[in-house]
């Protein structure tokens, strides 16, 4: 799969912005996001966030991020992720560059893929989250943006957060045989798996695996599994691919069946989303 591209004009229109702070919003997810061009008025702060955030370093500078029992440091080409009520306090270096998604807690918790919470992590950014964000934010930033275009955007970029961050301490309770068989979904890519072997695999039967499963994760394995193809094709739509290329390379038997789903889920075709995120 090609990697995610933000399109080169949003890439050029987050690079020339001035310095100094810069806002925008969409009255549809109500995400917003602040965009920090050379900031130097700004250095410290001491914060409870009202909502979840996920900022990607670029360009110059960084921060320190301190909490109770912890501390990290953010470099440039870095994301970090903080949960909505995470109270913590930064140190912003002199000139840095950064956008912050801040991502309403309904949202999170309404996440098609289950979201553990994270307390507050920062790590080296994947090219293509860092990319499908800057995409994201630069769309927040022109106030143009509506919940077709942002929808299969967030749902995406929250998969992926709940795929590549570490949770502050490991979560108690965990159930074992759920992640196991969620382990097993993710790595099916094409679905030659039946929801009977999963279960069978990891001791449960069908019904309690589905009952057990709902209860983590909100979802049924097979509607899980949707959500997953439907997060990949995302990935392989914002790399510029076509809706045949998503389809294959998702698991979705033909470019019908992924634009139906697609459209079911977020009201829009692949093939117009695709060229609403390049145009």
């Amino acid at each position: 799969m090609k990697a995610v591209q933000c399109p080169p004009h949003l890439q050029r229109f987050i690079h020339s912005l001035k310095k100094g702070r810069h806002y925008g919003g969409s009255a549809d997810s109500e995400c917003w996001v602040m965009v920090g061009r050379d900031l130097r008025d700004v250095t410290s702060w001491s914060i409870i966030p009202p909502a979840a955030s996920l900022t990607y370093a670029w360009g110059h500078g960084g921060c320190t991020l301190e909490f109770g029992g912890g501390k990290f440091h953010i470099q440039p080409g870095d994301l970090m992720w903080i949960d909505a009520g995470f109270a913590h306090r930064g140190e912003n270096l002199p000139g840095s560059d950064f956008f912050t998604v801040f991502i309403p807690q309904k949202y999170v918790a309404a996440a098609s893929l289950d979201i553990e919470p994270i307390g507050a992590w920062g790590q080296p950014a994947p090219t293509d989250l860092a990319n499908m964000l800057m995409c994201f934010a630069a769309r927040l930033l022109d106030g143009a943006s509506t919940r077709a275009v942002e929808a299969p955007l967030l749902d995406t970029i929250l998969d992926w957060v709940g795929t590549i961050f570490e949770p502050l301490k490991a979560v108690q309770g965990r159930d074992m045989a759920v992640s196991q068989a969620a382990a097993m979904l993710r790595a099916d890519k094409y679905g030659d798996l039946k929801i009977a072997d999963v279960a069978a695999a990891v001791g449960l039967s069908s019904s309690d695996l589905s009952k057990r499963f709902k209860r983590h994760y909100r979802l049924t394995p097979k509607l899980y599994r949707k959500q997953l193809r439907l997060a990949l094709a995302t990935r392989t739509l914002a790399s510029g691919s076509s809706v045949l290329a998503a389809a294959h390379e998702s698991g979705f038997s033909d470019t019908a069946h992924l634009s139906r789903s697609f459209r079911d889920q977020y009201g829009i075709a692949p093939s117009l989303w695709s060229r609403k995120i390049a145009g």
